[in-house]
């Protein structure tokens, strides 16, 4: 349990101590967000701040979890599920400061890659063909539901830590799976961290 505790404090910390010298980062180098022009109006006001905030949540998240975890099949193949996502994330917002507008990564290439990734989770949990589109649907389900609360001020961080405190509660309590626990755990002290900087006005 006191593995738990110190990975939700540091990847807390780690958020709080980084993400000021990478707002500074961003606005230094004009990383802004694009607004798309049908949008609501209240939404032009957060024009030119910046994005990419997933990389913080993500850094901070990586050293606590691989320190203090066992690193077992269940948890690693998550943890690599994560990152993959992250990746997907990472090229939208990258495409979108780029080529200066609010349009990412093309829709299609976004359900391909979390076609593989539901792949890679369906492989290593069983081999039934329904399973498969199952995974598929909790996973495009969860990550896109988050991508659609990302345009309120801290809606997506809070709402996110909610349900991962959830996560981390069935995944140690439940089930036993220490490292799954850990790591529902370091992604909630990431978002609370991170929520500092992206709850109401959003400097991130």
């Amino acid at each position: 349990m006191g593995e738990i505790v110190i990975g939700a404090m540091a990847s807390m910390l780690i958020c709080l101590f980084l993400s000021p010298r990478f707002i500074e980062f961003l606005r230094a180098r004009e990383f802004g967000q694009h607004i798309r022009e049908e949008g609501p109006a209240g939404h032009q006001t957060k024009a030119g701040t910046p994005t990419m905030g997933g990389l913080i949540i993500f850094t901070a998240i990586i050293v606590p979890f691989l320190v203090l975890s066992e690193r077992d099949a269940a948890a690693m193949t998550v943890f690599g599920v994560a990152l993959g996502c992250a990746a997907l994330g990472f090229a939208d917002d990258y495409i979108k400061i780029i080529k200066r507008r609010s349009l990412g990564l093309p829709g299609r290439y976004k359900l391909l890659g979390q076609v593989v990734l539901a792949l890679i989770l369906w492989w290593v949990a069983r081999h039934e063909v329904a399973y498969f589109i199952l995974v598929f649907l909790v996973l495009t389900g969860a990550t896109n539901g988050v991508n659609l609360t990302d345009g309120l001020d801290g809606l997506a961080a809070g709402s996110s830590a909610i349900v991962l405190l959830a996560y981390t509660a069935i995944s140690y309590i439940t089930v036993g799976q220490h490292d799954l626990a850990l790591f529902a755990v370091c992604l909630v002290g990431g978002c609370i961290g991170f929520l500092w900087f992206n709850a109401f006005p959003s400097t991130i």
